[in-house]
């Protein structure tokens, strides 16, 4: 009887552990059913504008902060706001464009010095679309504009997709454009997860390789070694142009001066990047 009642119990066992593989079996498959790879058409052409940042450059206002204006042949799109709308304004201005242009604004994450401006576009574009990160919307209240929260990696216009958010802390989405002949175009607001982290994930969400990155590396303070391996894992990536600025610090900056003069963007405020297949 005891004999039975040890091969009865074993039997039980096996069928749960037959069962729970089973489950894992398929949940395993409805991730990867679910991050599939999303595709979108590249776009003939790009102009970057760095709006506002805290690398100074003549008859423009510098703060502690990022927004960068991306332009396709059919969309304008600002990539955050800087800290105040009225250097959002004035710089906007300056630099001869009017807020009428913009078609959707798309905010990295939460913190000041990249919602700041936000008052301003409500101002001068009333219900104008927000894309920002899922949990945001609550913490990002401005009277007037459409806030849309994302979750996933998705296409937003032709060519231009946002990616999904990592969490840094705080959760933390970017701006990518396919550009034909090139690839993908990356804006990172801060780069809480760490930049190579975002690149990675838009590679692989949108299947296309990465070819510039330009934004806030959260790098401010960080050690030279840690600079280098970031800067050898973006390449290992694909990466050809890097352009770091805002809280990306002096360091990094210095070394894609020195030692990758072929892979270093300098930018600042004020400055303009074309990408095309034909631009150098």
């Amino acid at each position: 009887m005891r004999a039975k009642l040890k091969f009865l119990i074993i039997a039980i066992i096996l069928i749960i552990l037959s069962a729970g593989a089973l489950i894992f079996s398929t949940q395993r498959k409805e991730v990867e059913t679910e991050t599939k790879t999303i595709r979108i058409e590249p776009v003939k052409g790009l102009k970057l504008i760095v709006v506002v940042d805290n690398y100074p450059d003549s008859g423009l206002k510098t703060a502690w902060g990022l927004s960068i204006l991306a332009k396709t042949p059919k969309n304008t799109i600002l990539f955050d706001t800087g800290p105040d709308p009225n250097v959002l304004r004035d710089n906007l201005k300056k630099l001869g464009v009017d807020p009428g242009e913009i078609d959707f604004v798309v905010i990295s994450h939460e913190h000041w010095d990249h919602i700041g401006g936000l008052s301003y576009i409500a101002e001068a574009r009333p219900g104008l679309k927000v894309y920002v990160p899922k949990g945001a919307g609550g913490r990002i209240k401005v009277h007037g504009l459409d806030i849309e929260e994302v979750d996933k990696t998705m296409e937003v216009a032709e060519g231009v997709a946002v990616i999904g958010w990592l969490y840094g802390p705080p959760a933390e989405e970017a701006l990518a454009i396919n550009v034909e002949g090139r690839g993908l175009v990356i804006l990172v607001g801060c780069s809480h997860p760490g930049v190579a982290n975002i690149v990675a994930k838009a590679k692989n969400d949108l299947g296309v390789k990465p070819y510039l990155v330009l934004g806030g590396f959260h790098m401010t303070g960080a050690s030279g070694s840690r600079c280098r391996e970031t800067v050898k894992r973006l390449i290992e990536l694909g990466i050809e142009r890097i352009a770091p600025i805002h809280c990306s610090g002096d360091t990094i900056r210095s070394i894609l001066e020195e030692e990758y003069p072929q892979n270093w963007l300098k930018c600042h405020v004020g400055s303009i990047v074309e990408v095309s297949a034909s631009a150098p």
